[in-house]
C-alpha cells in the first residue's frame, strides 16, 4: 500500500500551490498490474522512487493465478514530490536460483548510505497459492542494481509482505505475513539488518500487507483485510488496539475504485 503521512499544515507550507495527482496515481505501462508500492528518496538522483509488484493484468490467457506470477519488481520515479510518476525500469535483482521465479511486495530502507530491500521470492510460476515463498535480503548503492545477501530464516516456508522499521534504540524490526498461521502477522528483530531473530506472532488477525510506522506519538499498523484496510495503534509495539472503522472499506465512485480498497487492488 502507498501511504503519504504529512501534517496538513506542513504540506501546505512546503507546496502552497499544490498539484492535483492523477487518478490512478500510476499505471504500469508493461502489464498494467502495479501493486504493493513502497516509496523511498533516491539521494543521488534527487527524486522519489517507487518500487512495486507487477502483475500480468493484461494477460487474458493466464491459467489460475499465473497472472500474478512471473514478473520482476517495477520502478517508477517522481521529480515533483509525488504528484506525477514515470516508469523507469525493473529492479536488477542478482538472485535467480530457479528457472522461473516471481518477485513480490518489496520494502526498502536506507542505512548508512546503503539501501536494503526485503523481497518476497516465489520459486516459480504457479496456477494456485499452495507453494513456498521466502523473504530475501538484498542491498544496493544505487537502488537499481541489487545484490543478494541472504534468505531470512522465519517462522515457516510460506511468508510474504515484509515491513521494516528502525526502532528508537537503533535496531530494526520486521513484520510479515505468515500464511501457514492463518495469514496472521509475525515479527522478527535485527541489530543490523543482516542477522534476524524471529519472535513469533505480533497480531492474531487474518490479513496481509502489514505496514508499520510512527505518527503522532504512537505506532500504527495497517493491514489489508480484503474489505478495506484495518488500522491498529500501539504505544510500545507490543500491544495493538484496533480502530473501530477501516480505511476505504466502502467502494469509491470512480471506474477503478469500485471494489473496497486493499493492497491487492490498488
Amino acid at each position: 500500500m502507498l501511504l503519504l503521512l504529512l501534517p496538513l499544515g506542513a504540506l501546505a507550507q512546503a507546496n502552497p500551490a499544490g498539484k492535483l495527482a492523477a487518478k490512478p496515481l500510476f499505471r504500469d505501462p508493461v502489464y498494467d498490474g502495479a501493486a504493493d508500492p513502497v516509496v523511498i528518496w533516491n539521494k543521488k538522483e534527487q527524486k522519489w522512487w517507487m518500487f512495486y509488484t507487477n502483475r500480468r493484468a493484461t494477460d487474458t490467457t493466464a491459467q489460475g493465478v499465473t497472472w500474478v506470477h512471473g514478473t520482476r519488481i517495477g520502478i517508477a520515479e517522481s521529480g515533483d514530490g509525488g504528484a506525477t510518476w514515470r516508469y523507469r525500469d525493473t529492479a536488477n535483482i542478482g538472485y535467480r536460483p530457479t528457472p522461473q521465479y516471481t518477485h513480490w511486495a518489496p520494502d526498502v530502507v536506507e542505512d548508512k548510505g546503503l539501501y536494503h530491500m526485503f523481497l518476497t521470492y516465489v520459486p516459480g510460476v504457479f496456477t494456485d497459492w499452495n507453494h513456498p515463498r521466502h523473504i530475501l535480503h538484498l542491498t544496493s548503492s544505487d537502488l537499481l542494481n541489487w545484490q543478494y545477501q541472504s534468505t531470512l530464516a522465519l517462522a515457516t516456508d510460506k511468508v510474504i509482505d515484509a515491513s521494516v522499521l528502525r526502532l528508537p534504540d537503533g535496531t530494526w524490526r520486521m513484520w510479515y505475513n505468515n500464511e501457514r498461521a492463518g495469514k496472521s502477522i509475525y515479527y522478527t528483530d535485527s541489530p543490523d539488518l543482516y542477522h534476524w531473530q524471529d519472535h513469533g506472532q505480533a497480531l492474531k488477525e487474518r490479513g496481509e500487507g502489514p505496514k508499520v510506522f510512527r505518527w503522532q506519538g504512537q505506532y500504527w499498523m495497517i493491514i489489508d483485510k480484503w474489505q478495506g484496510l484495518a488500522v491498529y495503534s500501539s504505544p510500545d509495539l507490543k500491544t495493538w488496539t484496533a480502530q473501530a472503522e477501516r480505511l476505504l472499506e466502502l467502494p469509491g465512485k470512480g471506474p477503478r475504485t469500485r471494489p473496497s480498497a486493499g493492497t491487492a487492488t490498488w
